[in-house]
């Protein structure tokens, strides 16, 4: 069956507002005519050089991505290395993109919900929060209960999410409430913080936020941007097959720069 491009935008769109984006972001329609029907449909982390190629190869004419593939102002489209090149060889082969992120970050089921639930947090709520475009508040991260260890922790973060986390606390130490927040949560330290996070679970995590985790009293545990946007991306890969009714390829998985 074949589905317009705007029809599925807006069937993401219900399930997660892209209203409910961080203001800073940019997501929705980024390439593609919404009026275009489409029934080859993948998912993807982001898309790179190397999902570039697999979107190509299966023939698809939409996808959808948690990473936006326009996140800044572009000064020309060409066939170059980066962003300039794939945007120019998405629009040659009329390839549409839709890109969620925050939105699917704070959604119920979303990218917070997904990395919770992977590493058994239970009763979660929302703690780390941005304004919308509209001037709402949205939470991005969720804090629940956790029932274990430090080492628990890092074994089921390696075990769900496929990479063995950094640790600035004992793996030994128990832990009641846990933080999680997908990608780069550095900056939100001081929320986890505030939240009563016994430990705090996120990516690309700096010297100096891990150095204030610690001396709060708070164990950092920081498992990388990509894995712990992973459980995310599974989720998100569900919801689009939901909507298009067929098998969707999830293309190159998150293809992490780090190569793990």
């Amino acid at each position: 069956m074949r589905l317009p491009v705007g029809e599925i935008l807006a069937a993401i769109d219900r399930r997660a507002p892209f209203a409910s984006a961080a203001e800073w972001d940019a997501v929705g329609l980024q390439i593609g005519d919404p009026e275009r029907k489409v029934s080859a449909v993948a998912v993807a982390h982001e898309i790179t050089t190397t999902v570039l190629d697999g979107i190509v190869s299966v023939g698809a004419e939409l996808v959808v991505t948690y990473h936006p593939l326009l996140f800044r102002p572009l000064s020309s489209i060409t066939a170059v290395p980066g962003a300039e090149g794939r945007v120019f060889a998405l629009t040659e082969r009329r390839v549409a993109v839709i890109s969620v992120h925050t939105n699917w970050d704070a959604a119920p089921g979303g990218t917070s919900d997904s990395l919770a639930t992977a590493l058994e947090i239970r009763d979660s709520e929302g703690f780390a929060s941005s304004m919308t475009g509209a001037g709402d508040q949205i939470w991005f991260g969720r804090c629940g209960s956790f029932g274990g260890s430090v080492g628990d922790l890092a074994d089921l973060a390696e075990a769900r999410l496929g990479a063995r986390p950094r640790l600035s606390g004992s793996p030994g130490r128990v832990v009641r409430r846990v933080a999680v927040l997908p990608g780069s949560g550095g900056s939100q330290v001081e929320e986890a913080i505030s939240a009563g996070a016994d430990a705090y679970v996120t990516g690309d995590v700096s010297h100096h936020e891990a150095r204030r985790a610690a001396d709060s009293g708070m164990v950092m545990v920081d498992a990388g941007h990509a894995p712990t946007e992973r459980p995310g991306v599974r989720a998100l890969y569900d919801l689009v097959a939901g909507i298009v009714d067929r098998p969707v390829e999830l293309v190159g998985g998150d293809d992490n720069p780090w190569g793990h």
